[in-house]
């Protein structure tokens, strides 16, 4: 199960990071149902799906793993073509590497692994020098982190990262930086849910984090292009799993679908879900944040990894710039509001926006470029889930097991690795060991 976060480290929302558990690792063998087609099925073959599943099949459960895409991975998804190098359309970074269970995944396959250093950043947008601007800004998103948590005894309902606005500049911009890797401004993020969040070093991952899921998944019983359309869990004994692939019946099923899509009515539920659980996933909404890639003309030299204009973020343009340290290829991040708007405006000017901001914080051009709609993709509806603020107990209330035969894992559950593939693959195991529990 989940080991508690360090919350001590500082500047821990710089980028969001997550913290282990531990595996579960003694065998239990089920003997199936002769009425079964499998002991679970497990719908989703992304890191919490894999999770769950590698885990699960490791007790001697059989299972099937039924994925709506024609490749695993969902929102990790590792493009080899788009930029002609490998570039992650979705979830780039293994955060708070030093307890993130897929650090160790990633060294047992013999990936290798390159820190990741946010403090190796470039301020632009002052009269001072970049390095020193950024090292200002740096000092205090450790101030806001301490304001933060002194916060965590007297939370109003309901409030957001924008009760912490004082109106000193420097601190402002620390805690608008600290909401792009949230998905959303001050005003949109819970207190209460920023406070649970903990991250610490990050890492980027030789192949990328969708090659990673793939080689994690080798040997799954994963059958893709094999959408779930409805579960029927009104018969007892048994859970129902439909889609044009016919019926498959199993004792338990983790689901693994993101809030956004079952609150869509992406899966019909017979009977219907609880009350509860509709309202909880109403209120983990997508978060709104766009990555832009682009492949550029050169490696740059002696420039920082990541570069920001805090006039454009005083402005409440929520963006960033990351280069690869380890090839040509720039990401161009835009969240919140400010990335609503942009993907309103449609692809165009998506790219547009990015090209400009790359140019004008960094000097460099690109050959080519592109990026993935997360929002408009019908299998994730959104990048992650971010809790509306006040509905902070709908995290729990989303991974809280139906009949003990309906058990719901991925980023969007709690706890202190949520919002991240370190989350999803942890809620997967959490799902694993749910399901031993009851059979």
């Amino acid at each position: 199960m989940p080991n508690p976060a360090d919350l001590s480290n500082p500047g821990r929302r710089a980028c969001l990071g997550l913290l282990a558990g531990a595996v579960l690792a003694a065998p239990r063998i089920v003997r199936a149902d002769p009425l079964l087609d499998v002991d679970v099925v497990v719908i989703g073959a992304g890191s919490a799906g894999i999770s769950a599943a590698r885990q699960l099949i490791a007790w001697d459960y059989e299972v099937a793993v039924l994925e709506a895409r024609g490749r695993i991975g969902g929102r990790a998804w590792t493009d080899p073509g788009a930029l002609g190098l490998p570039w992650d359309r979705g979830a780039q970074w293994l955060h708070n590497g030093g307890d993130n269970p897929l650090r160790q995944l990633a060294r047992d396959l013999g990936l290798g692994l390159t820190a990741s250093d946010f403090e190796d950043m470039s301020a632009t947008g002052t009269p001072l020098d970049p390095r020193a601007a950024a090292e200002r800004l740096l000092a205090n998103l450790e101030t806001f982190d301490a304001a933060l948590d002194a916060m965590a005894d007297r939370i109003a309902p309901g409030a957001t990262l924008a009760a912490l606005f004082g109106g000193d500049s420097w601190q402002d911009a620390a805690l608008r930086l600290s909401c792009i890797s949230l998905g959303g401004d001050p005003d949109q993020v819970s207190l209460a849910d920023a406070i649970e969040l903990a991250s610490g070093q990050d890492w980027l991952v030789e192949g990328g984090t969708g090659g990673l899921l793939t080689r994690l998944a080798a040997g799954l019983p994963i059958r893709t292009s094999h959408a779930v359309t409805r579960i029927d869990l009104g018969a007892a004994g048994h859970v129902a799993v439909s889609g044009d692939f016919g019926t498959i019946r199993a004792g338990q099923v983790v689901l693994t679908v993101p809030p956004a899509v079952l609150a869509t009515g992406g899966i019909r539920f017979t009977p219907d879900l609880p009350a509860a659980h509709h309202d909880a996933l109403a209120a983990l909404e997508a978060a709104e944040f766009l990555k832009v890639g682009f492949r550029l003309l050169r490696q740059p030299a002696d420039m920082a990894e990541f570069q920001l204009d805090l006039s454009r973020l005083d402005a409440g343009e929520g963006e960033l710039v990351h280069l690869d340290p380890r090839a040509p290829v720039a990401s161009v991040i835009f969240s919140g509001r400010h990335a609503r708007a942009l993907r309103t405006a449609g692809a165009g000017a998506v790219i547009a926006e990015a090209a400009e901001v790359l140019r004008d914080q960094t000097g460099l051009s690109a050959e080519t470029s592109a990026w993935h709609d997360w929002s408009a993709d019908p299998h994730s509806r959104g990048p992650w889930a971010l809790p509306r603020p006040g509905a902070e107990a709908a995290r729990e209330i989303y991974a809280t097991a139906i009949q003990n035969r309906l058990f719901m894992a991925g980023e969007a559950a709690p706890g202190p690795l949520a919002q991240t593939l370190g989350g999803a693959w942890v809620s997967g195991q959490a799902a694993a060991a749910a399901i031993w529990e009851v059979t």
